[in-house]
């Protein structure tokens, strides 16, 4: 029975087609030039619509141009190439006006039409995500995904996957992205975290150390390095953090990474460890309120009074820090 209907719809299309054609056929060569002028001008007076961003009526004028070249479209006197061009703009003008099944359906004949080109798949993911059908989205994707590798195709892939809770897939997609253009190296840190949350710890380390191996570019490694040291404070191995964002810093000097060095080792009570490195950060920017706070609190604990305050003065008319430098300074004059 399927087989059947099958037939039927193909025999359709073709009387349809064939129809068509014969039409294109019947029309003089005088007919078809001016149908062909009145399509180009509608062509024409689209763009300057969409360029002026009259979208509704750039939609018409490009509808009208579609339907008038259509009609001449025949073997001899292909319109393929514009007919395609028309339903591109027209993908785009739905989907800016949020005529989103429309757009579905123009993305849907590009689709066929560009198999290749991914940012049509993932266009069409993003309204079906617009939609609340992210089965579909999903399967969009999961199509191109089987025609070529695409990072961007993967990671969104990854992303709804992750959303969904599906731990082991959004593993496999990112790190399968990851692996397509591996300077993006916060989709690293993304797969370990995925790793943390399946109580793998483990492979979180072992995907970092595994990339370190490869002895990637310094400006990479820097930020691996750097992410490393944020995961393992995540997970509260601070002694490994220290290390790994030292590495970073090794290659390159970073004030944000100088003070998480500092504040670990103050929160880990090795107080000169922690002036090393505000002072290495106020070599940087002697300004940083954060190495003025942070060093009135190791002086402080050092007992050094007047050095504490000396910081603590330095922020006074610090929007964040002034109040609790004042404090601080209320502290001192009271107990030391």
């Amino acid at each position: 029975m399927y087989k059947k209907i099958q037939k039927i719809a193909l025999l359709s299309l073709l009387l349809i087609l064939v129809a068509a054609w014969g039409h294109a056929q019947d029309l003089s060569d005088r007919e078809v030039q001016e149908i062909e002028y009145k399509a180009g001008t509608s062509y024409n007076n689209g763009v300057e619509l969409y360029q002026t961003k009259q979208y509704e009526a750039a939609i018409d004028s490009f509808r009208t141009s579609l339907k008038l070249y259509e009609k001449i479209d025949t073997e001899e006197n292909p319109k393929t190439q514009i007919i395609r061009g028309i339903n591109k703009n027209l993908s785009i003008l739905y989907y800016i006006t949020e005529q989103y099944d429309k757009a579905l359906e123009f993305y849907s004949k590009r689709k066929e039409c560009e198999r290749d080109n991914y940012r049509v798949y993932l266009k069409m993911s993003k309204i079906l995500e617009k939609q609340g059908r992210t089965d579909s989205a999903l399967s969009v994707l999961q199509e191109f995904d089987e025609i070529g590798d695409n990072y961007k195709t993967k990671r969104k892939i990854a992303e709804i996957y992750e959303a969904r809770g599906n731990l082991d897939n959004a593993t496999k997609y990112y790190t399968e992205a990851f692996q397509l253009n591996n300077s993006k190296v916060e989709i690293l840190e993304k797969i370990a975290l995925l790793h943390h949350k399946n109580d793998n710890t483990k492979a979180a380390i072992k995907a970092y150390n595994d990339f370190i191996a490869t002895n990637p570019p310094e400006y990479i490694l820097r930020k691996v390095y750097k992410n490393l040291g944020i995961f393992y404070q995540r997970t509260g191995a601070n002694n490994k953090a220290i290390e790994a964002f030292k590495n970073s810093v090794t290659i390159k000097s970073d004030k944000k990474l100088y003070f998480n060095i500092a504040q670990l080792y103050y929160e880990s009570k090795n107080y000169t460890q922690a002036e090393n490195y505000l002072k290495r950060l106020q070599e940087l920017d002697p300004d940083y309120p954060e190495a003025h706070y942070y060093l009135g609190l190791v002086y402080t604990k050092q007992g050094k009074k007047q050095a504490a305050l000396n910081q603590f003065n330095a922020i006074l008319n610090h929007s964040q820090y002034g109040k609790l430098a004042q404090d601080q300074i209320e502290f001192i004059e009271q107990n030391l």
